[in-house]
C-alpha cells in the first residue's frame, strides 16, 4: 500500500480493517433478518385517540418486536382521516397508512360502552404498556386510568400524552383541549423564532411552523424513551409506574436554548431567517442553481472557508467568533450579502467539491489549521430520494398492505444495530382486523 493510500485509510478511520470486511459489516448491520426482538415479551395497548404522537409512539415500541394492539372506536380512530391533500386509500389515510407498521388492530368503544371498558381492563391485566391520549382525566373517569389499573397490574407501565400533562393547573385549564402538533409548536414558543427578519416586511417576517409533526413526533419518541427506561426498571423492580407526557414539556426540551436563554437573560432570540442565534457562517446561501448551506463558525473553519470562496481581504474586521456573532442584525446581514456575491459564482455541487478536497488536504497538513468548512446542497424531498445512500442503508423499504391492495415506500429501520435492530414485518391498518386473535389469545379465559 502506497503512503497515499495509506494516509486515505487513516482519514477515512477504516486503518484496522480490509475492504471487504468493511462490506461484510456493512451488510450485517443493515440487515435486521434473524436477529433478536428486545421487546418481543412486551404487550402495548395503544388508546391514543385522534393523535398521532400516541401512535407514532406505540410504532416504536411495535418495531422493536413489542406487540402493540392499536385499539380504536367502532367508526374508527379519527386520526385516519388526516391526510396530506385528501389523499387516501380505501378511506385511510397517508400518515395511518405509514404508522400501521407491525400493529394489531381491535375496536373497542372506550367511550360509550361499559362492557368495552372492562374488556379493556381485562386486556391491561396482561399488558406491560397502556398509552392513552385522551383528556386527563377521562380515563380515571370511566375507570379504566392508571389509578385503578395499577391497582389490578402493579407492574404497568401507563403512559399518558396531553398538551400540559395531567396535575398543573394549566393541565387542568387546558384539560378539555385536545392535543394538536401545532399548538404544541405554537406553545412551546418556537414559531416566534421561526421566519425572516423584521425588515423583511409581511408576509415574510410572519412566525412559521416546523414544515411537519415536529412536535407530535417528539412528544412520541420521548414516550417510548420514557416507556423503555420504565420496562428496564420494571425488569430490576417489578414495578410499573405512571408516565406523564406533557407536549408542550417535550418540545420545548427540544428547542430548549433560545427559550430559556431569552428568559434569563431577557434577550429573545428574534426572528433572523437565516443568520443564526450563536453561530456564523452557519445558514444557507444561493448559489447559481440553487442553496447551500454551509457551517464554518470556528475561526479557523472560517479561515478556511475565506480561503475557498478567495475572500481573504475581508477576514480581518471578521476574525473572530465574536465578531460574526449575529446580534447586530445589519452586520450579519452584510457578511451574508459578502458570501453570497461569491457562492453565486459557482453551482452548488462545485461548492461542495471545493470543502470536501480543501477538507481532506486540511486534514493532512499541520500548517492549515485544521479549518474544515462543511458545505452542503440544500436538496428537494425529490432530489434527496435519489440519493443511493438510502439504497446502501436501506433507510426505506416498499411494503404492500394485503387489504388495501396497494403498495408504497416507507422509512424503515430508523437506527441500525448489529444485534437487536428495529424493522418492519407488517404494514396493515384495516378497521378490526385482529379483533378475533386478540379475544382468542388475551380475552378467551381471563
Amino acid at each position: 500500500m502506497s503512503e497515499n493510500e495509506q494516509k486515505e485509510t487513516i482519514y477515512t478511520r477504516h486503518a484496522s480493517a480490509r475492504q471487504s470486511d468493511l462490506v461484510k459489516n456493512l451488510a450485517r448491520i443493515m440487515d435486521p433478518e434473524g436477529k433478536a426482538e428486545a421487546l418481543d415479551d412486551v404487550l402495548v395497548l395503544d388508546a391514543s385517540h385522534a393523535n398521532f404522537s400516541g401512535i407514532i409512539a406505540a410504532s416504536f415500541f411495535a418495531e422493536f418486536g413489542a406487540e402493540v394492539i392499536k385499539i380504536e372506536p367502532p367508526e374508527g380512530d379519527p386520526a385516519r382521516l388526516m391526510t396530506p391533500f385528501g389523499e387516501n386509500v380505501e378511506g385511510v389515510g397517508i400518515p395511518f397508512l405509514f404508522e400501521g407498521r407491525n400493529k394489531r388492530y381491535l375496536t373497542l368503544d372506550l367511550q360509550n360502552s361499559e362492557q368495552d371498558r372492562q374488556d379493556f381492563r381485562r386486556l391491561a391485566k396482561k399488558a406491560n404498556v397502556v398509552i392513552e391520549t385522551f383528556p386527563a382525566g377521562d380515563m380515571d373517569a370511566w375507570g379504566i386510568g392508571y389509578r385503578q389499573l395499577s391497582q389490578e397490574n402493579p407492574g404497568l407501565i401507563y403512559i399518558a400524552m396531553t398538551p400540559y400533562g395531567q396535575y398543573t393547573e394549566k393541565g387542568k385549564q387546558f384539560a378539555r383541549m385536545p392535543d394538536t402538533d401545532l399548538t404544541a409548536q405554537a406553545g412551546s414558543g418556537l414559531p416566534a423564532e421561526m421566519g425572516d427578519i423584521p425588515e423583511s416586511g409581511e408576509p415574510y417576517n410572519w412566525p412559521l411552523r416546523a414544515g411537519m409533526w415536529a412536535a407530535w413526533y417528539i412528544s412520541g419518541l420521548s414516550a417510548t424513551l420514557a416507556g423503555t427506561v420504565a420496562l428496564i426498571h420494571r425488569q430490576l423492580t417489578g414495578q410499573g409506574q405512571m408516565i406523564d407526557i406533557a407536549a408542550m414539556d417535550a418540545y420545548a426540551s427540544m428547542v430548549t436554548m433560545p427559550p430559556t436563554i431569552g428568559y434569563t437573560w431577557g434577550k429573545a432570540r428574534p426572528r433572523i431567517g437565516v443568520l443564526d442565534f450563536i453561530l456564523y457562517p452557519y445558514g444557507h446561501w444561493k448559489c447559481k442553481d440553487g442553496l447551500v448551506a454551509i457551517a464554518a463558525p470556528r475561526d479557523h473553519d472560517f479561515r478556511a472557508l475565506l480561503k475557498i470562496l478567495q475572500l481573504w481581504e475581508v477576514e480581518d474586521d471578521w476574525k473572530h467568533s465574536s465578531d460574526r456573532i449575529p446580534d447586530i442584525l445589519e452586520q450579519a446581514t452584510h457578511l451574508h450579502k459578502i458570501i453570497e456575491e461569491k457562492t453565486m459564482q459557482y453551482t452548488a455541487d462545485e461548492l461542495v467539491l471545493m470543502a470536501l478536497n480543501y477538507s481532506k488536504k486540511s486534514a493532512r497538513s499541520k500548517w492549515r489549521g485544521g479549518g474544515v468548512p462543511i458545505v452542503m446542497k440544500v436538496m428537494t424531498p425529490e432530489k434527496a430520494m435519489e440519493n443511493k445512500q438510502w439504497q446502501v442503508r436501506k433507510t426505506f423499504q416498499e411494503v404492500e398492505d394485503p387489504d388495501l391492495k396497494t403498495k408504497y415506500v416507507i422509512s424503515s429501520n430508523f437506527v441500525k444495530m448489529s444485534e437487536s435492530p428495529p424493522r418492519v414485518k407488517w404494514v396493515s391498518c384495516r378497521l378490526g382486523q385482529d379483533n378475533a386473535y386478540v379475544r382468542e389469545k388475551y380475552l378467551k379465559d381471563s
